[in-house]
C-alpha cells in the first residue's frame, strides 16, 4: 500500500501539532514496513523527522499552505498514486484524488474563536469541508471525537481515536551534572513552577499570572513561574499583563526552546502547570508525568481524560482554583511524590507503536481490508477505554 502523508506540519520549529506528526510518522515508518510512504509538504520540512528510508516530494516557493492544499495538492497525488492520502492538520484537498483520512486535532476554531487570528476564519470553513468529504477522521481523544460529531455533523462511525504519547527522551533524569548546565544554560531559579505552550489566548496565560500574582501578594510565594513556548500572537499582551502585575523579577519567558532540553526542565522544576481552557490532547500534560513532575491541569476538554486521576485538577475560569492548586502542592510534599507517582504509571497506558498500529487500521478500514482485528475502534491507551476509565504537548 502506497500512502501519501501529508508532512507540512514537520516545520523547523517544531509546536503541537507538528510533534504530533513527527512521531506519528517515525512510528509508521516502523509498524508499516511493508508499505510506502511518502511524506508530501509545500515547506520545508526538518530532516530529522523523516525516517530512514521515507521518501518525500516537496514543492518549491509556494509558502501559502491553504492554496498549496487546494491547487496543488490534487496534482501532486496524482504524480504519487497513493492508495491512501493522510492530510494531518485538520484541512485537505476539496478535490479528492484518493481515498483520504484527515487529521483534525482540535475544534478550537469553533469553540473558541476569538483564540485564533481572525485569518483563520476561512480554515474554520476549510476543516468542515474537509471533514465532510474524508473517508476518515482520526482525532486524539474521546472528548474532541464528541466535538467534532456535535459541531460538524459527521457520522461518529468516522471519526476515530489515535492517542498520542510522550517520545522516549520524556523520563526521569537522574544525572544531576546535566540537570544543573541546562539550568545554568537557560539561567533558571532554583525553585519554579513551569508551564509551556505557545503564547496564545487558550493557552490561558492571563489568569495563570493572575493566579501567580494573587500568592506573591498573600504568601510571600518563594517560587518563580518559567513558561516555556514560542511567542506567539498573545505575547506583547502578556508581557503588559505582566509589568501591570508587578511580576517581572517573578515571571521568565524563555521563548522556543529545543526539544532536547525540555526533558530536564520538566525534571528540574517543582510542579507543572496546564490550565489550557481546551485541548484536543494535551502533549505537555503526558510529557510532564513522564519525567514525574507533578501536574495541575485544567479539569476541561480532552485533560481529564489523558491525566486520570493522576493530576491535580482546577477550573481554568477560576483564577482562585488555579492559584489554591499550585499553593497546595507546593506546601505538601507528600502529595507531590504521590502524583509523580501516578503520573508515571499513567503515561506507560500511552504508547506511540499503538497510535501507529491504530492509524494503519484506519488506512486499511477505508480501503475494505481490515485485517486480523477488524474495524476500526476507538480503544483508550493500551485498552483504556476513554474517559470512563479514569472515573472522574509551546504550541502544544
Amino acid at each position: 500500500m502506497r500512502i501519501a502523508f501529508d508532512g507540512t506540519p514537520l516545520t523547523q520549529l517544531l509546536t503541537g501539532v507538528g510533534y504530533f506528526t513527527a512521531h506519528q510518522l517515525r512510528h509508521l515508518a516502523k509498524e508499516a514496513a511493508g508499505d510506502e510512504l511518502v511524506v508530501v509538504s509545500n515547506r520545508e520540512m526538518s530532516p530529522e523527522t523523516i525516517p530512514e528510508g521515507v521518501a518525500t516530494w516537496r514543492a518549491h516557493r509556494f509558502p501559502i499552505r491553504m492554496l498549496w492544499m487546494q491547487m496543488l495538492a490534487p496534482l501532486v497525488l496524482r504524480s504519487v498514486s497513493p492508495k491512501v492520502a493522510h492530510f494531518t492538520n485538520s484541512i485537505s484537498p476539496l478535490v479528492k484524488v484518493a481515498p483520504t483520512v484527515v487529521t483534525i486535532h482540535d475544534m478550537t476554531l469553533r469553540l473558541l474563536p476569538g483564540s485564533h487570528p481572525p485569518r483563520r476564519r476561512i480554515v474554520r470553513v476549510l476543516v468542515g469541508l474537509s471533514a465532510r468529504r474524508a473517508d476518515a477522521i482520526i482525532t486524539l481523544s474521546e472528548s474532541a471525537r464528541n466535538d467534532i460529531v456535535r459541531l460538524l455533523g459527521v457520522p461518529s462511525e468516522r471519526v476515530h481515536i489515535v492517542y498520542g504519547a510522550a517520545a522516549p527522551g520524556f523520563r526521569r533524569i537522574t544525572d544531576q551534572e546535566h540537570l544543573e548546565a541546562i539550568r545554568r544554560k537557560y539561567r533558571l531559579p532554583e525553585r519554579f513552577v513551569l508551564s509551556l505552550g505557545t503564547i496564545e489566548p487558550r493557552k490561558n496565560l492571563p489568569r495563570l499570572l493572575n493566579a501567580f500574582a494573587r500568592l506573591k501578594k498573600a504568601n510571600r510565594f518563594p517560587l518563580q513561574l518559567v513558561h516555556v513556548g514560542d511567542l506567539g500572537w498573545g505575547y506583547q499582551a502578556l508581557r503588559r499583563r505582566i509589568a501591570a502585575l508587578g511580576l517581572e523579577n517573578d515571571v521568565m519567558l524563555t521563548g522556543y526552546l529545543p526539544f532536547s532540553d525540555l526533558p530536564a526542565l520538566y525534571n528540574l522544576c517543582e510542579l507543572f502547570v496546564f490550565p489550557s481552557l481546551y485541548e484536543g490532547f494535551g502533549l505537555p500534560v503526558i510529557e510532564a508525568m513522564a519525567c514525574g513532575a507533578p501536574v495541575i491541569a485544567s479539569n476541561s476538554s480532552s485533560l481529564p481524560e489523558v491525566f486520570g486521576e493522576a493530576a491535580e485538577p482546577v477550573d481554568p475560569e477560576q483564577e482562585e482554583s488555579i492559584s489554591g492548586a499550585i499553593l497546595k502542592l507546593v506546601c505538601n510534599p507528600g502529595l507531590r511524590a504521590e502524583l509523580s507517582a501516578k503520573g508515571l504509571a499513567r503515561t506507560a497506558m500511552f504508547s506511540w507503536t499503538t497510535a501507529a498500529r491504530q492509524t494503519l487500521k484506519v488506512y486499511r478500514g477505508i480501503l475494505g481490508d481490515q485485517g486480523p482485528q477488524g474495524p476500526q475502534g476507538h480503544q483508550g491507551p493500551q485498552g483504556h477505554q476513554g474517559p470512563q476509565g479514569h472515573q472522574g504537548h509551546q504550541g502544544r
